[in-house]
């Protein structure tokens, strides 16, 4: 696998799990907890998620897998 795949899975990856820990701390803001889990511990993994995607992002020049010139 070429790094400039290895780098825009990974990114995509992060933003994808920073997603779905956003939703799951919406959820259970509403119910309370999800997967056993409080509303402000998947607040934060969103937070960590996203913040670990964006340097990735940011590092991706000229890549033609994410479309990025």
């Amino acid at each position: 696998m070429d790094k400039k795949h290895f780098k825009c899975w990974c990114w995509k990856a992060l933003w994808g799990l920073g997603v779905l820990s956003f939703i799951f701390a919406w959820v259970a803001g509403m119910q309370g907890q999800v997967l056993g889990y409080p509303n402000a511990v998947w607040f934060w993994n969103a937070l960590v998620f996203g913040v670990l995607a964006i340097p990735i992002k940011l590092d991706c020049k000229n890549c033609g897998i994410c479309g990025m010139k």
